[in-house]
């Protein structure tokens, strides 16, 4: 666990309770200063300010790190909502240079309206979010227990070993741009893949497989043969490609993608037939089936 340096004194304590949930969750996925910058779109030292309640941190930045820690999403929105309150109302609570006045002489007392008897009064916001806290907190507590009740059965050929559940917590440790050119296996990419578009050619098949968590995609090609190519072609026309070298299927790199719409995948078999998916879509695709046995050692028809 990382030793944190203490918080400056003055700070507000919503933006106390965000930074100290944003240091539990660095801690929980493991990631040092260097590996958050690479897999965010943060620099080490604006991660080192915002951990150390130097600077507030944008909800980007909060938003990014709870993927990787695989956080409640609308309880984190909550807590940034309050901290980001707090940290604007001391700055607009900061002395300014002002002119000198003299001193006015006191006005009467007169006794006070209770606050919540005022006409017209808004609704006490920190209120709100807190309760929004409460509330997300009794979700997430219900989506884990479905969770260990329901088990998803098929993990991909591209997901990582024991990846049989989706609600399971994720071991990332890349995320969009930070993840191109990785092995989505490694990288924990595959643990929540999809499969967002498909197209089959020659009988093979060509995937362009999807992960949330890490907002990336690559190409994934079955039922082809030893010298056929899975490529993915991302933003920018940035590309990565792997061979067959045994069996029937294999799979790219990854490029980083915002979402599926902004990669495609495609295939070249050894007999000169090039053929690429569509864009991604958001509907989640039936992934292709094994091929049959035989296959796996006669060449497939072309």
């Amino acid at each position: 666990m990382t030793d944190w340096k203490p918080l400056p004194d003055g700070l507000a304590s919503d933006v106390r309770h965000l930074v100290a949930e944003l240091r539990g969750l660095k801690d929980r996925a493991g990631l040092s200063l260097a590996a958050l910058a690479g897999c965010t779109p943060h620099s080490r030292s604006s991660w080192e300010r915002y951990l150390n309640g130097k600077a507030m941190p944008p909800q980007h930045a909060v938003a990014s790190l709870g993927k990787l820690a695989d956080a409640d999403p609308a309880r984190l929105m909550a807590l940034w909502e309050l901290a980001n309150a707090a940290w604007h109302d001391r700055e607009a609570q900061a002395p300014r240079d002002v002119p000198i006045r003299q001193p006015e002489p006191p006005a009467p007392a007169q006794a006070e309206e209770p606050p919540a008897d005022r006409p017209g009064r808004r609704p006490d916001r920190r209120r709100l979010l807190w309760a929004v806290v409460a509330l997300a907190a009794v979700a997430a507590s219900g989506a884990a227990l479905f969770g260990v009740l329901g088990r998803h059965a098929h993990a991909g050929r591209d997901s990582a070993p024991g990846t049989d559940t989706p609600t399971r917590q994720l071991d990332v440790n890349c995320f969009a741009d930070g993840c191109a050119g990785k092995d989505p296996k490694q990288t924990g990419c595959g643990g929540d893949a999809w499969t967002s578009a498909l197209y089959k050619v020659a009988g093979v098949y060509v995937e362009l497989r999807y992960s949330d968590a890490c907002k990336a995609a690559w190409s994934r090609i079955s039922w082809g043969r030893p010298g056929d190519i899975a490529r993915v072609v991302g933003e920018g026309g940035r590309t990565y490609q792997n061979k067959v070298h045994y069996d029937t299927d294999t799979f790219s790199a990854m490029v980083g993608a915002p979402s599926p719409s902004t990669a495609k995948a495609c295939v070249l078999l050894t007999s000169g037939v090039h053929a690429c998916t569509s864009p991604g879509g958001t509907e989640h695709l039936t992934e292709p089936p094994d091929p049959p046995a035989s296959t796996r050692t006669a060449p497939h028809p072309r």
